[in-house]
């Protein structure tokens, strides 16, 4: 694989977790506009985008291929969750 080719397959594999974090950011910005925040809006982006990262690699050992459904939920769960947190949502 010559590095042009590699270059091509991490930014698609990276690509669902970047995405995914810029897409719960926006629709938490939505839910909770009233609500402060704990991070700044690009902290809550890098956090999510790494935790996004991890899932996809834990699903990528565990599952021993990438693209697998049950990992693309796992991703959706962890942003959301830390979007929830980010936000306090438990609290009234």
């Amino acid at each position: 694989m010559d590095t042009l080719s590699l270059i091509v397959h991490l930014a698609n594999f990276l690509a669902p977790a970047v995405f995914m974090a810029a897409w719960m950011w926006a629709v938490s910005q939505l839910l909770w506009r009233h609500k402060p925040a704990m991070f700044k809006p690009w902290l809550q982006f890098v956090l999510n985008s790494v935790a996004g990262v991890a899932v996809l690699v834990a699903g990528l050992v565990w599952g021993g291929q990438d693209g697998k459904m049950l990992t693309y939920t796992g991703l959706v769960v962890v942003c959301a969750s830390l979007q929830w947190v980010f936000f306090k949502a438990w609290r009234s």
